[in-house]
Parts: structure tokens; C-alpha cells; sequence
């Protein structure tokens, strides 16, 4: 038997009562939770406690914007918020890499005989980017945000922002907004969408649709956009 129940909080839950279950099992996805449960112990799946909600939003925003990742190779080329990456052979650099950044262009040197193949060398790479995007990140996203909050009338505590590569941005309970450097990567209006996708978490902490409202009201392209940030690729 499968019973449907609009969480307020969590928003939209299948509840699904099975003689087979042996006891209270949950099945999250980005825009639902089922709850299969034996129908004896059906009376005690909720309230849910504090610390499940918690879990579920958490694991819902991380499927909601779970990226891909970029292999690079030496004719890698792409454009962050601010500057052009290029790699350029160079026989005279003393490492096997070397980074410059001149105006809006950041330049990899490698040694020509450098293999891209490899895992650490994709490590270095890497880490030279994650340094250039942090500096750009830190000096973009906390103005980004307070504008966007301004406009459109949400309020947060703080801003935090960190390297994860498994999801773009979140928002804690307390309403502070943590966002992913790897951001920098995004077009400016998927970077806008993501920003404030985190602001409605701060009156709507789960996908519902109240949350979707929210979101549709700021774009109305909203599914277009949501679909374009799933084939977004981090490093």
C-alpha cells in the first residue's frame, strides 16, 4: 500500500507499507523520499526526527547537483568567470608545470614530454586551478550573493566557500550558504541560478513545491536551467 504525504519540510514522501519489510527503510532521490515499512511499525515513521530531515535534505542537495568531471589533456581549452585557460609546451619550465596569468588569460606550461594520463599529473593540474578559481571565487561570489539577496528579498547569516566538486552550493538551517569555488566555471547565469537555488533554501529547506515557486518566480526557465547545470562539468 502506498500512501503519499506532503512533508512540510521535506516535502514530497511515498510511504509504502510492505508485510515483506522487516523493519523502516528509506530511499531518497533528488525530488522524493519513500519510506517502505512493515505495516506494524508504520504508526512510528514520524514525526521524523530532527537529525533524518537533516540527512534527507542533505542527500537530496547533493544529488540535485552532482557534476562531472574534466579530463584534461593538452588541447584543453576553456573560459572560467573571469580568464581563458590554455596549455602551452615549454622545453625551459624547471617542473612539469608552470602557471601565468596575464590579464584575462592563464596559462598552463608543461614539458613536452609530460603525460596527461596520468593521475598525478591530472592531480597538479588540478590544484593549479582550484588556486587560480579560489582567488577568483573569493573576490566574485560574496558580493554575487549579497546583491542577489538584496534583490530578492532573502536574508543569510554567512557565506562560506569551499571546494566541493559533488554539488555546486548548500544551505545549512542556520542559513548559512556554503558555495563551491568550482562555480567560477559556470556561465554568470548558472552561477545566478545556483545562488539563489541556496537563498530559497533559507524560507524552503527541501525541493518541494513551495521551493519550486520560489525558484520559477526568479526563472521561469527554471527546468531549462536545472537541466543545463546537471551537464556541467567540474574539475
Amino acid at each position: 500500500m502506498k500512501t503519499i504525504i506532503n512533508h512540510p519540510e521535506v516535502g514530497h514522501i511515498e510511504l509504502c507499507t510492505r508485510s515483506s519489510s522487516r523493519g523502516i527503510s528509506f530511499r531518497v532521490t533528488a525530488d522524493k523520499v519513500r519510506i517502505t515499512v512493515n505495516p506494524f511499525l508504520s504508526k512510528s515513521v514520524f514525526p521524523l526526527s530532527s537529525e533524518r530531515i537533516a540527512w534527507i535534505i542533505n542527500a537530496q542537495q547533493q544529488l540535485t547537483q552532482r557534476t562531472h568531471k574534466i579530463i584534461f589533456t593538452p588541447d584543453t581549452t576553456f573560459t572560467t568567470h573571469d580568464f581563458n585557460v590554455l596549455f602551452v609546451a615549454n622545453n625551459t619550465i624547471k617542473t612539469t608545470f608552470a602557471a601565468q596569468r596575464k590579464q584575462d588569460t592563464l596559462t598552463i606550461y608543461f614539458k613536452p614530454e609530460t603525460d596527461f594520463t596520468a593521475s598525478q599529473n591530472q592531480l597538479i593540474i588540478t590544484r593549479i586551478l582550484t588556486h587560480f578559481l579560489r582567488i577568483e571565487a573569493t573576490a566574485f561570489l560574496p558580493n554575487r550573493l549579497k546583491l542577489l539577496a538584496e534583490k530578492h528579498g532573502f536574508q543569510y547569516t554567512k557565506l562560506k566557500i569551499n571546494s566541493a566538486r559533488r554539488r555546486w552550493g548548500s544551505c545549512s538551517v542556520q542559513k548559512q550558504i556554503n558555495l563551491s569555488l568550482y562555480l567560477m566555471l559556470l556561465p554568470e547565469e548558472l552561477i545566478d541560478f545556483v545562488i539563489v537555488h541556496e537563498l530559497c533554501h533559507t524560507r524552503e529547506m527541501n525541493h518541494g513545491e513551495r521551493f519550486k515557486k520560489l525558484m520559477r518566480d526568479i526563472f521561469p526557465n527554471y527546468d531549462e536551467l536545472n537541466k543545463s547545470l546537471k551537464k556541467q562539468s567540474t574539475l
